[in-house]
């Protein structure tokens, strides 16, 4: 099995309980309010984490200074495209801005820091 498959297969189950969870909060709990663009920010995340995911183990193949220029230059473009999403969003949606982005950070904590993990595993 590959490190990607591996990954897919590990990342969907979180992904999967990550989901599990906003669903019950979103129906069970009002008091704390999540987007009700939720659905569109996590399949965004969970797609493109999975994308990037793909594009540096394979860039983790060669060598370790590719790696890192690959590293930086991806989380440099996606904290920037990110940024433009959540401005965007915020400014057309300004009643919804604030949930938006506490969603967004959440999933995206979550999402980055598991891709995270698995990088420094796949390192090993």
């Amino acid at each position: 099995m590959t490190t990607f498959n591996i990954f897919f297969k590990q990342f969907s189950i979180l992904a999967g309980i990550i989901l599990a969870l906003s669903i019950i909060i979103d129906f069970f709990i009002p008091k704390i309010h999540i987007s009700q663009a939720y659905p569109f920010i996590f399949i965004a995340l969970y797609l493109i984490t999975l994308g990037i995911f793909w594009m540096l183990s394979k860039s983790m193949e060669n060598r370790l200074s590719r790696f890192a220029n690959a590293y930086m230059l991806v989380n440099f473009g996606k904290l920037i495209f990110f940024l433009i999403i959540i401005l965007t969003y915020s400014y057309l949606y300004n009643e919804d801005a604030v949930s938006f982005m506490l969603t967004f950070f959440s999933y995206y904590f979550v999402f980055t820091s598991f891709e995270i993990m698995a990088l420094l595993r796949n390192k090993k």
